[in-house]
């Protein structure tokens, strides 16, 4: 049996009736590979099952990928967004949501975002298995659809949301893998170098 693991990733105050969470919103010590605005620190592990906090400055965001097992998405801290089954959701510090594994999904950053990230099986933040980027055209709906629930508008192919003026637009440029290079004019994002 293994030793038990106790990781502080949040400092608590507990009131009467309530508890509080700050959660640092700031960098995190390991970079993510293949999303390199983001950041994260491994909190517990055994292979089998794991627990990550992952940071998206505003703005960033992990493109259109899949993952080899199943996440569930606890966000901590900041407004971001999930793009999945050709809907892009608003996400809140509060909520939670599962990702099945080898499903086509989008996660951005409104403000700077934290997630807490339990995967099953886990792989290291850094590891090069832990996402597999897919094409853009996998998180848009069967009839080729992209609506954004924030913004109120749906893009068919060949247009994307960010050619409408929305910001929330998963395609790899917006979502900042284009190091180097500006996202499309009018989406409001820059990309990290």
């Amino acid at each position: 049996m293994a030793e038990l693991e106790l990781v502080t990733w949040a400092r608590s105050r507990v009131h009467r009736g309530h508890t509080e969470l700050d959660v640092h919103h700031g960098s995190r010590s390991t970079a993510l590979h293949g999303a390199p605005a983001a950041s994260g620190d491994a909190l517990v592990s055994n292979g089998a099952v794991g627990a990550d906090l992952l940071r998206l400055p505003a703005g960033a965001g992990f493109v259109p990928h899949t993952h080899p097992g199943h996440h569930v998405l606890v966000v901590t801290a900041g407004i971001g967004t999930i793009t999945y089954a050709g809907r892009i959701h608003e996400t809140r510090a509060g909520q939670v949501y599962l990702i099945e594994g080898e499903v086509p999904h989008a996660v951005g950053a409104i403000t700077d975002h934290v997630i807490l990230a339990v995967g099953s099986p886990h792989r290291a933040i850094d590891a090069e298995d832990r996402m597999a980027p897919v094409p853009y055209e996998e998180v848009v709906s069967l009839d080729g659809e992209l609506c954004c629930l924030i913004c109120d508008v749906i893009t068919s192919a060949p247009r994307r949301p960010h050619d409408v003026g929305c910001p929330h637009c998963p395609c790899h440029a917006c979502a900042g893998q284009n190091t180097g290079s500006s996202a499309p004019a009018g989406t409001g994002i820059s990309s990290s170098t």
